[in-house]
């Protein structure tokens, strides 16, 4: 009878429960800061608890005013780092019915200045000529104990980076008289002794470690440096040789203040292999198959393949790559690879073993060296031919961003040299330039510009003789949007493109963010393919697209009409791929 009466009473605690809390309802409260400047503004929201509960279900009118009675003392303490210690606040509270409005009045009053600084280097750094911090803050300065916070930090930081790993603060005080109105600073860093880097130690069993040892930017005896060792960990892990990188610093086992470092190294699967599946109006439906064996041997070599196919153009490439003293800077390659195009303007095979040595020259430029020898079976308008060439060539490589996900500055450069001689072994003489230049510019966090140009230029004595892979042909996706592919060049007398010794192409594109990861482009492509002994002209293509930054990169998608050709048609353009 006592456990019934008990369920009964339980159950109507829960009954009144549930009707108390679906007749309660939450207050409408509205919470302003006046008087104050952005910065300043966002501080004391963030301390004020009133703008902290003010959406909750459970707050009630006696709370709210407990709150607001609270906020004048949260004001001052949210003031004070920012140096501003005689405020003056008027705080109301409005009601009508469940809605409440409180406003704050704030006049900071004026900023706390320091009359004394007291910094000093204590320990082995204190001698050190080459280590010299500095302390941001003087006499005279306002005391922002924010920016106080971060050079303590920063300062640490650098000194630890310097290889005074045991360094600390001794003495790290602020003092403030409000009777004079001024602050002092005492900040004194014992940075202790200085150590180096000893003997590193790789811990795997597939890679030489004379070769690994290339990966290193010090050696033993080098002052010891922990972002040289989270460059090292990121080195080894883009390497793809290893699945897991860890870089463990043995300070137990220091002697003489070397610290020796062990890597631990765990393989990566020795292949890869990847399956896409592709689209863009260029080439239609594209089917793409990747194998990589990562390594090839204890010595960093390794080798790739690919093979893609697609009804205009379809290309199978194996290579066979080599690391230099800079394994991540500098690479040997070899290779070979078969094309087949098919489109409006040209048919064909090109067949070519090749040669490449690529050396990085720094501030994001690269330097390719490159001999290729190929075999072209080609029919360009009425011709069908066939041309071997040995072509030696240079390219110089720039790509430099911000690496933001909506880029606001961007710029890649690519510049190409390459030649043939009927002397050696090739069916005829030529030399060619040939650059393509992107740049990408932010206006605002919204909008951007983007700008691109591809030139070229060839030196030969009759056109005839080249091969179709060494003309040029403008159009596509890339070109000048509005016309297909390789669909503009000079013509012959029957009116077939049969491309030029000239190239030149530009772009200008206005870009938008509309929502999200959406944006919104307005742009106006123009230019063709050249030849003095051909007719054609500049062609001018325009255009909108909208973009979508998706997780396998930009997509492009692009409504254009080539506005000089004698027949408008609206085509659509479709690109996946980075913007770069």
């Amino acid at each position: 009878m006592n456990r019934s009466r008990c369920q009964i009473l339980r159950a109507s605690c829960l009954l009144i429960g549930l009707l108390l809390s679906c007749s309660s309802h939450a207050l409408d409260v509205r919470v302003s800061v006046e008087g104050l400047d952005r910065d300043l503004k966002a501080n004391v929201l963030a301390y004020l608890s009133v703008e902290q509960e003010k959406d909750r279900e459970s707050l009630t009118s006696s709370r709210l005013r407990l709150l607001h009675n609270r906020a004048e003392g949260e004001i001052r303490k949210a003031l004070q780092p920012y140096g501003y210690f005689k405020p003056r606040i008027d705080g109301r509270l409005k009601q009508d019915g469940d809605e409440y409005e409180l406003t704050y009045e704030v006049e900071p009053g004026p900023q706390v200045r320091l009359k004394k600084v007291d910094f000093e280097i204590q320990g082995e750094g204190r001698d050190d000529p080459k280590y010299n911090p500095t302390f941001p803050m003087t006499q005279g300065n306002v005391l922002d104990q924010t920016l106080y916070e971060k050079a303590k930090k920063d300062l640490l930081s650098a000194t630890v980076e310097w290889g005074y790993l045991n360094a600390r603060y001794v003495r790290h005080e602020v003092l403030v008289d409000l009777q004079s109105y001024t602050a002092s600073i005492e900040l004194h860093l014992d940075t202790g002794p200085r150590y180096f880097f000893g003997e590193v130690r790789f811990l795997q069993d597939v890679m030489k470690p004379e070769f690994l040892a290339r990966y290193l930017s010090f050696q033993a005896g080098d002052p010891y440096s922990f972002e040289k060792l989270l460059t090292l960990q990121s080195n080894l892990i883009d390497s793809e040789y290893f699945k897991s990188v860890e870089v463990e610093a043995q300070r137990d086992q220091a002697e003489n203040k070397r610290v020796p470092i062990d890597i631990h190294l765990k393989p990566n699967k020795r292949d890869r292999y990847r399956v896409g599946l592709g689209y863009s109006t260029d080439t239609g439906p594209r089917l793409t198959l990747d194998w990589k064996r990562r390594r090839v041997g204890p010595s960093g070599h390794r080798m790739q393949s690919e093979l893609r196919l697609s009804k205009p153009h379809s290309t199978f490439q194996v290579e066979y790559l080599t690391p230099l003293q800079r394994p991540t800077k500098d690479s040997r390659t070899y290779g070979f690879s078969a094309d087949r195009y098919d489109t409006d303007s040209r048919k064909g095979v090109l067949a070519q073993v090749y040669g490449r040595q690529s050396i990085g020259l720094g501030k994001g430029w690269r330097r390719t060296l490159g001999l290729d020898y190929s075999y072209e079976s080609y029919e360009v308008g009425d011709q069908e031919d066939i041309a071997f060439l040995l072509v030696p060539n240079v390219q110089w490589t720039k790509l430099k961003t911000d690496k933001r996900n909506f880029l606001q500055r961007g710029h890649k450069l690519d510049f190409r040299i390459e030649g043939a001689h009927d002397k050696l072994f090739s069916a005829t003489s030529y030399l060619q330039f040939s650059t393509h230049d992107k740049f990408i510019v932010g206006i605002n966090d919204d909008w951007r510009l983007l700008a691109r140009t591809d030139l070229g230029a060839t030196f030969t004595d009759d056109l005839l003789e080249l091969p179709a892979s060494k003309r040029f042909f403008a159009g596509g996706d890339n070109s000048v949007r509005g016309f297909d592919l390789d669909r503009l060049g000079p013509t012959d007398e029957e009116g077939e493109v049969i491309g030029g010794r000239y190239l030149a192409v530009g772009s200008l594109e206005v870009e938008r963010i509309i929502a999200g990861k959406w944006s919104a482009a307005l742009f106006i492509d123009a230019g063709n393919a050249f030849d003095p002994d051909y007719e054609s002209e500049v062609e001018y293509g325009a255009g909108f697209g909208i973009r979508w930054r998706s997780p396998v990169g930009p997509i492009r998608i692009d409504f254009a009409s080539g506005i000089s050709a004698d027949e408008t048609q609206l085509r659509l353009h479709l690109v996946v791929g980075p913007e770069l």
